[in-house]
């Protein structure tokens, strides 16, 4: 669906730039895509359309909730089991850290 939507302003896009009767032609697209946006039909469609994405949306929110905490404490797993025993208490020294480049070029 979003790939013909994209088609059809391209299509328009490419009408409005090499029409050879400019501001006449520009002024009938503009007319045409305001009469069938407020068209009926159209309208009805936008309407379902919102209000499927109303409906569904709590949904998929709540699958990609559990999936993605589902990853996470995967990937928790298997990062504890795979680092060494000695390593997570291993004091951190910021002071060994390379310095930053803040707000500069290296070669500028």
């Amino acid at each position: 669906m979003q790939g013909k939507i994209m088609f059809v302003l391209g299509a328009a896009a490419g009408y409005v730039v090499g029409t050879r009767t400019g501001r006449q032609g520009y002024e009938r697209l503009k007319t045409q895509a305001k009469n069938f946006w407020q068209n009926p039909k159209v309208q009805n469609t936008v309407s379902q359309a919102e209000d499927f994405a109303r409906e569904k949306l709590p949904v998929v929110g709540e699958k990609l909730n559990n999936t993605v905490k589902k990853h996470v404490a995967h990937s928790d797993s298997e990062e504890s089991s795979s680092r060494p025993a000695d390593d997570s208490t291993a004091p951190v020294d910021e002071t060994s850290a390379p310095p930053s480049n803040q707000g500069g070029h290296a070669n500028g």
